[in-house]
């Protein structure tokens, strides 16, 4: 007998039986405990988060103007110089300076008054799809074009507002997350809207309870079989709608009552989709599924979205010319986004400080700490999201002129 069978062995003589309060008063309870730690550790103080600082270079590439006109804009328009860090280095500006140089400078279509925010869903089937940091990323990235962003999370396990700052278990009540508009104790979301550490970014979270809505929503139907279920997200999003540019919604990974409220709310849909066999077949089920409950929803022939793209993510560059890809792109066809996120360190080093590549600019990837990730390595990573929060922003910009031109 191997040493590994011996192992195997008195392992499976040990009592393995689990009930519930062990789950709770042990699984639970030494997990959030190891969770608090690791969050003691990167977040600092406890558990707030800072937003990024801005180069010269990186401001001249925002706003798309020459290196050289800052100075003379810093004085004709009035703008922020920025902070000296030390003898000899260059200016850094704060994230707040940053949006204030884009809003002076840009030339990009603002939304007009008459013109309502658009809603944009991120939505999978499965787990560990980047669907979450890719949802957050975007609407950082939104802000940096100039937009006031509202990101809403209806994911249970609360991972956005983790990303945001907050910690789920520990911040954020019942009654700060969509439960009191599931339960009908409030009409609109105005009430769960918060600030975070982003500027213009603000947050509607999640944590755990939020798992309650699927059961408050069966109830309501039990009750009342006109009750418009799908409805309940779109009418309280509808207000905030005046204040905001762009809501982003980052839905659980499963097609739930709170997911088809998210999706009918919605004015376009992101599907975060790694080339992997199985979940591009989960993928087709997903499609599958929503269109059928969709379908037999009231009024859902009129209902139409701006755009559905297919965002690959977690693409590992051996696997490019053949396999999973070709089928995501034969089976979506156009819908599939022309840039793809890469399986990248950074990516995972990012989450692991529970942030976004955003919030860093260079990271430490090696596991044996000798290894930088290069500047290069990093904007290829950011590129493709660059380029998606592009492709949203102008598309919305196309409806809102549209809509405008029809007035």
């Amino acid at each position: 007998m191997t040493v590994n069978d011996l192992l195997v062995s008195k392992v499976a003589e040990i009592d393995q039986s689990v009930s519930i309060a062990d789950i709770r008063d042990v699984v639970a309870a030494q997990a959030l405990d190891m969770l608090d730690q690791v969050r003691a550790t990167m977040l600092e103080p406890y558990p707030r988060k800072h937003p990024p600082t801005f180069t010269g270079a990186q401001i001249a590439q925002l706003c798309g103007i020459d290196k050289q006109r800052l100075k003379y804009l810093t004085i004709k328009l009035g703008l922020p110089s920025g902070t000296q860090t030390g003898a000899g280095r260059a200016k850094v500006f704060s994230l707040e300076e940053t949006q204030t140089w884009v809003h002076a400078t840009s030339t990009r279509t603002q939304r007009p008054l008459n013109a309502r925010g658009r809603v944009v869903a991120f939505a999978n089937f499965k787990g560990g799809v980047a669907k979450t940091s890719t949802a957050v990323s975007i609407a950082q990235k939104l802000t940096l074009l100039g937009r006031k962003v509202l990101l809403i999370d209806c994911d249970p396990q609360g991972s956005a507002t983790q990303l945001c700052g907050y910690a789920p278990d520990a911040e954020i009540a019942d009654t700060d997350t969509l439960l009191p508009l599931i339960y009908g104790d409030e009409t609109t979301l105005h009430y769960a809207v918060r600030e975070t550490y982003w500027k213009n970014l603000d947050l509607i979270p999640a944590c755990n309870t939020l798992q309650d809505a699927e059961y408050a929503i069966p109830s309501h139907i039990i009750h009342d079989s006109r009750y418009e279920f799908w409805d309940i997200v779109n009418k309280g999003l509808l207000p905030l709608l005046e204040t905001y540019d762009i809501a982003i919604i980052d839905t659980p990974p499963a097609l739930s009552y709170l997911t088809t409220n998210v999706l009918m709310a919605a004015d376009a849909i992101i599907m975060p989709l790694p080339p992997e066999a199985l979940d591009f077949a989960s993928s087709t089920q997903f499609w599958q599924m929503f269109a059928e409950i969709a379908g037999r929803l009231p009024k859902s022939e009129s209902k139409r979205y701006d755009f559905l793209n297919i965002f690959m993510t977690k693409v590992r560059p051996f696997d490019a010319a053949k396999g999973v890809q070709g089928w995501i792109r034969k089976a979506y066809g156009d819908r599939v986004f022309p840039y793809s996120v890469p399986d990248s360190k950074v990516q995972a080093a990012a989450l692991g400080a529970l942030s976004t590549v955003y919030d860093q600019k260079r990271l430490d990837v090696d596991a044996d700490g000798d290894t930088r990730m290069t500047g290069e390595q990093y904007e290829r990573l950011k590129a493709p999201l660059d380029a998606l929060s592009q492709f949203i922003d102008d598309q919305f910009v196309r409806v809102w002129t549209k809509e405008t031109d029809h007035e």
